[in-house]
């Protein structure tokens, strides 16, 4: 059980490094100046398409981990088997 939270941790950082450099990577800031307007709106709604596109991939990411998260929450681990029953008087000692 150890495992599979290191490796959702993992998966975690991948998915957040991802996420972050694809939302980057589309912001309007990072493309070089429009000369008109018509290319400047064209830029602008083509980065916005990208940053929405990235917000539902996080959307799903973490529906994706609620539902996992539930999913092991409901797994409880078994309660361990019952002890014999301990002698209710304590055995003699050893004559000699």
């Amino acid at each position: 059980m150890c495992a599979m939270y290191k490796t959702l941790a993992v998966l975690r950082t991948v998915f957040l490094v991802f996420i972050v450099g694809y939302t980057v990577r589309a912001m309007p800031v990072f493309t070089s100046v429009a000369n008109t307007f018509d290319e400047q709106y064209a830029r602008c709604s083509t980065s916005l398409n990208l940053v929405m596109r990235a917000a539902w991939i996080a959307i799903a990411w973490i529906a994706l981990e609620t539902v996992a998260g539930w999913l092991l929450a409901r797994r409880r681990p078994r309660p361990p088997a019952p002890a014999a029953p301990a002698s209710a008087a304590p055995p003699p000692p050893p004559v000699r």
